[in-house]
């Protein structure tokens, strides 16, 4: 048996040779369709001197449309730049790849999106999900406050309302007109979407009577919130420190703008500007509320953000409380939740009633898509399941089953009255919201800043509560809270007015919004303001006057620069500013803000022990 096998290999070998000289066509093809190979078996036991089983089409699997023995296949090799050439071509083909590699990354997001495609990085399109307006929206509100910063910086007295005295007649001073820098009114706009963001997910969960992924889903958002909002904040203020020891912040030239203190080293420097954070980052200061507008010492246009961590919290808390109300008594959360929007509004808490109001609006939107619950009948066919609780009293404490009964029937007759007026609510078509639009518009235009909030708006000051004449820029904060809950109120009813929202660039806006939010100061107060000093010769001055209500504002004061200078250096400054502070901002978004969830959620993995990436 083995001669005959060291002769069969043998035979093997000889056909091979043959092949390879050429006895058929030359080729090794020739050997791999020759009878000898074909007519031979697989066998563990044929095996060549190496011991590697030959395999023959017999054999299982063999797919006989497969060539044996191929060309060889040759993949495009990138040459790595250590084999370049030392050619002229060579050498500048390097350098082009080296700048390619360096500076790519550092140009804006949608430059980038103008290059040519990488096949192995191919491009994923953008997603529109149900409240992707309201990404475009808030980042609109964040164009507007930079705007609103920068404009005031040569035009101070834009700040007060239109006819506000005789000289505030700037056509920008008009109601709805002056949205185009109008700080505050976004300030309120991005509450009111936070307070609708944050709690959506845990209502959407609620409404299906999970009650288990409600309290995980509350648990990380509380959690994960602080991480949020404060990384970043830590890492835009410690540029800013850096800025401030080189000397680099400059006030602005025709106000006394408060500008970080320089210390002589940069330890101090940084010693400071941690001790400063440390004080903004308290949770539980019993400063943190709406009306006190204190920021912090290196970026003071952060005061807003404690009163958005603390609205959070209130929006959480208030979620779980009302977890419980199932799904077809949504409208109950409604009601609660309005009711301590409008306390709060009452109290001079204008945050957060902001932030209550936005939860009752996602509350909203889930019952408009879920057709309002169905139809509710004249005999009420879903009842509170309040049987339960009067079954299961102890016997004889009649007073207990009377207030039960009592609530039984007065929620019951809130819930007949109330659940008409929400049909009327849903059925408010074109012309209703066009008018809801308008009128938002018009008491977000609200002025604050001087005695009068200007012709227009003159006749609601009787209309506003007492308590807020003692708060600061009171009735601005209440008008503005109203304007807002209404405009997003009527995009939660309007698909056509949520679409402008959607398209790409105030998406693109909503995803640098917050990067933008903390690096424009940096810019304005930086490079902004040393361009306007230079250019307008205007000299750094604090002047303060009596507005007309017993206080002292900062007022403009005569400018170095003739009106041509002037108007020239401001369309100078806005250019360079502008494309500075969206390059800054689109940097700061890669490297820092939009990898910030996922550190907070590998931190909360770690914690609750489900791995480093969390859930």
């Amino acid at each position: 048996m083995s001669g005959s096998r060291d002769e069969e290999k043998r035979s093997l070998r000889r056909e091979f040779s043959d092949g390879r000289s050429g006895a058929d066509d030359g080729s090794i093809h020739s050997f791999a369709s020759s009878p000898t190979l074909t007519s031979s078996p697989f066998s563990p036991a044929l095996e060549d001197d190496n011991g590697f089983p030959f395999l023959s089409p017999s054999s299982p699997g063999f797919d006989k449309n497969i060539p044996l023995f191929a060309a060889k296949q040759t993949r495009p090799q990138t040459r790595s730049w250590l084999q370049t050439p030392l050619t002229p071509k060579g050498i500048t083909t390097l350098i082009v790849r080296i700048l390619y590699f360096l500076l790519v990354p550092l140009l804006p997001s949608p430059l980038q999106a103008l290059l040519p495609a990488d096949p192995a990085k191919p491009g994923i399109p953008r997603k529109i999900h149900a409240t992707s307006y309201l990404d475009g929206l808030r980042g609109v509100a964040a164009l507007i406050v930079l705007h609103s910063h920068f404009l005031t910086n040569w035009f101070y007295p834009l700040r007060s309302g239109y006819l506000n005295t005789e000289s505030d007649i700037n056509l920008l001073q008009l109601p709805i007109l002056r949205l185009l820098y109008a700080g505050r009114a976004s300030v309120a706009v991005f509450f009111v979407v936070s307070g609708f963001v944050l709690s959506y997910k845990p209502l959407l969960l609620a409404r299906s009577s999970n009650q288990g992924a409600v309290l995980q889903t509350l648990s990380s958002s509380v959690f994960r919130r602080g991480f949020r909002l404060w990384i970043p904040i830590a890492v835009g203020t410690f540029i800013s420190a850096l800025l401030v020891y080189n000397d680099l912040y400059t006030p602005v030239p025709n106000r006394g703008e408060l500008i970080p203190p320089v210390f002589p080293t940069l330890r101090e420097q940084l010693w400071h500007w941690w001790g400063d954070l440390c004080v903004f980052w308290f949770p539980w200061k019993a400063t943190v509320d709406g009306n006190a507008t204190a920021g912090f010492v290196y970026n003071g246009h952060l005061w807003t953000i404690p009163i958005e961590f603390y609205g959070s919290i209130v929006v959480f808390v208030t979620v779980l409380g009302l977890s419980g109300v199932s799904r077809g008594h949504g409208w109950m959360r409604i009601a609660i939740g309005t009711g301590l929007a409008g306390w709060s509004l009452r109290g001079g808490r204008w945050d957060a009633a902001l932030f209550l109001g936005g939860m009752v609006c996602a509350e909203w939107s889930l019952m408009v898509a879920d057709g309002m619950e169905g139809k509710l009948p004249v005999h009420v066919r879903r009842d509170f399941d309040f049987e339960f609780e009067v079954e299961r009293s102890p016997p004889g404490s009649q007073t207990l089953h009377a207030l039960l009964r009592i609530s039984k029937k007065a929620l019951t007759a809130l819930r007949l009255h109330l659940h008409p007026f929400l049909r009327l609510l849903k059925g408010l078509k074109g012309p209703s919201l066009i008018v809801l639009l308008f009128t938002s518009l018009f008491l977000l235009s609200y002025a604050g800043e001087s005695a009068s909030p200007g012709h227009y708006h003159n006749f609601l000051i009787p209309y506003t509560p007492s308590i807020w004449e003692s708060v600061g820029l009171g009735r601005e904060h209440f008008w503005l809270c109203i304007g807002a809950l209404l405009l997003l109120f009527t995009l939660t009813n309007s698909p056509t007015m949520q679409q402008p929202f959607t398209w790409a660039l105030p998406q693109y806006l909503g995803d640098v919004s917050y990067s933008l939010y903390i690096v424009h100061g940096m810019v304005l107060f930086t490079l902004g303001t040393s361009l306007q000093e230079k250019w307008t010769g205007a000299v750094g001055k604090i002047e303060w006057v009596d507005n007309g209500a017993g206080e002292l504002v900062e007022v403009v004061v005569s400018l170095g620069a003739g009106a041509r200078v002037w108007w020239r250096s401001l369309v100078g400054c806005a250019v360079v500013n502008w494309v500075v502070i969206f390059w800054c901002a689109d940097l700061f978004w890669r490297a820092v803000d939009r990898r910030v969830p996922g550190w907070g959620r590998s931190i909360e993995g770690l914690v609750s022990g489900r791995g480093g990436r969390g859930s």
